[in-house]
């Protein structure tokens, strides 16, 4: 049996950021890491978006940035600057290749290809099979989904599912200076849905469909409203499709595992899924570095939460407001957006703000439907257990 210092289960998005991040720390211990995928990631098979105040580790990869973004509904339409704030695009062929190049060729770090069919741990340690052979950690971070239990009956369970193109216009169509956050002139029929367009140049850009509700639909749903919405919207007839992205990522209040023993789950299986935004890659970051920074201070990478537990309870709120009716997305977001600045609206969804700037933000809401979302939900879940 082969014993590893630590072992990451999954090669994605987390797992990488958290071996890039590790480097340091290991290269000065002389400590040994197994990184573990099933596939070797070279596609540009997703997007990560995310805004921050400060250039992070992997802004060398970051392929557009934006000062500016923009917000319509049938309530509002309004541009903005975001400044200190740069909300930041990353083509995941870009992360996969710059990760490689720094994760490749060190002594520190040995990949695996293969199957992890099993991760327990026993004692002290913890133990990943990979095709039948049994190799051994001191600490193994997990990004493999966990297995839950839906309970609909005490938490909330929507999906934000999207199909996304990039496409190519005849004629100069976009503002490469300014990205749209969320455009809900859109048919709100299949749950709250809007358009988020990240603009390349003038002629270019990825366009997508996004919808929150309980199951996804069919491609030639997606397909149908965004060329109804490039044509209605962006008043565009000739475009060719250059790509394609498809995604599902779930939002919920139900709590997560986040450390079994010496298994710690990272990225979406740790929780880093923002539950009434979706938004992972920057909650990943966060969780990766905070990790490492233990390892730094103490040996041992067991960490706390990385935001204060409130943060879940108002995405609680938000995924009730959607799930009862109540209130749709497309009201939810106009008034935070109408009545706030975007900053703060920014450092709200970061899960950086204080408690008073959140009273403050929440004062300028649907308070009465906020109020009664919160008493249901606290007696949803007091009945329950």
């Amino acid at each position: 049996m082969r014993h590893f210092d630590y072992i990451i289960a999954g090669g994605g998005c987390s797992g990488r950021s958290l071996a890039v991040r590790m480097l340091p720390y290991l290269k000065a211990t002389n400590k040994q890491v197994l990184i573990v995928d099933k596939v070797s990631k070279k596609d540009n098979d997703k997007t990560w978006c995310f805004w921050e105040k400060y250039p992070d580790i992997f802004d060398p990869v970051v392929y557009r940035k934006w000062d500016r973004l923009s917000f319509s509904s049938s309530i509002i339409n309004q541009e903005f600057n975001i400044q200190p704030y740069q909300y930041k695009m990353i083509r995941a062929a870009d992360f996969y290749a710059y990760t490689d190049e720094q994760l490749v060729g060190t002594n520190q770090i040995t990949h695996i290809i293969g199957n992890i069919e099993d991760l327990y741990t026993k004692e002290k340690l913890a133990y990943v099979v990979i095709d039948g052979e049994i190799f051994s950690c001191d600490y193994a971070f997990s990004s493999i989904p966990q297995i839950q239990k839906k309970r609909p009956e005490r938490y909330q369970y929507l999906l934000q599912h999207f199909l996304g193109w990039v496409i190519e216009t005849e004629e100069p169509t976009f503002d490469p200076e300014c990205a749209t956050l969320m455009d809900f002139n859109t048919s709100q029929q299949e749950g709250s849905s809007f358009v988020y367009i990240l603009p390349l140049d003038p002629r270019s850009a990825l366009i997508e469909y996004t919808v929150f509700s309980e199951r996804e639909l069919s491609i030639e749903c997606y397909a149908a409203a965004l060329k109804k919405y490039i044509t209605e919207q962006l008043h565009c007839k000739q475009y060719t499709i250059k790509a394609k992205e498809y995604g599902v990522i779930p939002m919920s209040d139900h709590p997560i595992e986040r450390q079994n023993r010496n298994i710690i789950y990272i990225g979406t299986a740790g929780g880093c899924t923002k539950g009434s935004t979706g938004y992972t890659f920057r909650f990943i970051q966060k969780q990766t570095a905070a990790i490492v920074k233990e390892l730094l201070k103490s040996g041992h990478p067991c960490i706390s939460v990385v935001y204060p537990e409130r943060f879940n309870t108002y995405d609680g709120i938000f995924l009730y407001l959607l799930n009862s009716g109540r209130l749709s997305g497309e009201k939810i977001f106009s008034t935070m957006f109408q009545k706030n600045s975007p900053n703060q609206i920014l450092k709200f969804l970061d899960n950086e703000t204080s408690i008073l700037e959140e009273i403050k933000l929440f004062n300028t809401l649907h308070k009465k439907e906020f109020a009664i979302s919160l008493l249901k939900r606290t007696l949803k879940l007091l009945k329950t257990g």
